[in-house]
């Protein structure tokens, strides 16, 4: 039986995702509190965004489309799999998206399945990159002029801004999230604290940000297009290396597009950072 999700299958359908992920990546990469996160953004409802396969009351598949346009599905058959695709596509459809896509960690990943079956095209990769902490570190240097200080609770308006501003640059699928939404998903985030997001300041404007959650991760980073050029990524990302090694932590990790063109990959690698593995994300025109 196929119907929608309901908010009793949050450990099912966790345990499904994880299952997925640990066949693509070794690890689950999932935790309740992150899906009960997407279920809860205002633009996404679980009566019409997402759909379950029931067998004998127990989960054997999920499916979802979120506002961002990415598809989200986990399923134990592949024929499961495409009728629950099937039925978000077409709740794609009416909300009127041109594009979903869905990100396939490894060539292990069930998801190669999906979109060897289903006329989705390759749009570029993401690499995972590590930086080990046990290796030197350079003290940061900033531009002259900036001054850095951490996240306060005014600042979620600038920082949502300057994030949207700078990946539409260069992103043709970036699709914004509701300001209010953005706000409740980073902040709410078990690993989110003001400490590890830095912001640099020009004459009291926001010119760059760093957003790293507690376990050494760097979510964003963003700088304003005419602050480029001058050192200040370096600078921020390299105020993350310095905490999270006095921390005690052994590495910092993040994900940029291998494609990204503003220099974020050489510049990572610049800085220490290695890839480890590259995910694909493959789109479907509607």
């Amino acid at each position: 039986m196929i119907r929608p999700a309901q908010p009793n299958d949050l450990e099912p359908v966790v345990a499904l995702i994880a299952a997925r992920n640990r066949a693509a990546t070794g690890v689950a990469g999932i935790r309740p509190e992150y899906l009960r996160a997407d279920w809860e953004l205002s633009e996404f409802s679980l009566a019409t965004d997402s759909a379950v396969a029931e067998d004998d009351e127990r989960i054997v598949g999920y499916a979802a489309i979120m506002p961002y346009g990415e598809l989200v599905v986990a399923a134990t058959e592949p024929d499961i799999a495409d009728e629950l695709l099937a039925r978000v596509f077409e709740r794609a459809r009416e909300r009127g998206d041109e594009t979903v896509t869905i990100v396939v960690r490894s060539p292990e990943d069930p998801l190669n399945r999906v979109v060897e079956r289903h006329p989705f095209e390759l749009v570029h990769e993401t690499l995972l990159m590590w930086r080990p902490l046990a290796v030197e570190i350079d003290e940061p240097r900033l531009p002259d002029g900036l001054m850095i200080r951490t996240f306060e609770a005014d600042d979620g308006r600038a920082v949502h801004d300057l994030l949207d501003e700078a990946y539409r640059a260069w992103d043709p699928l970036w699709v914004p999230m509701a300001h209010a939404d953005w706000v409740r998903w980073m902040t709410g985030d078990p690993e989110f604290h003001p400490s590890v997001w830095w912001l640099a300041e020009r004459e009291g404007a926001l010119a760059g940000c760093a957003l790293h959650w507690t376990s050494g991760w760097l979510k964003d980073l963003a700088v304003r297009d005419s602050e480029r050029g001058r050192g200040l990524g370096a600078a921020l990302v390299g105020l993350g290396l310095v905490e999270f090694a006095r921390r005690g932590l052994d590495r910092v990790g993040l994900k940029v597009d291998a494609g990204n063109p503003t220099g974020a990959v050489r510049l990572y690698e610049k800085l220490g950072f290695v890839t480890a593995s590259r995910e694909a994300v493959w789109a479907w025109s509607l």
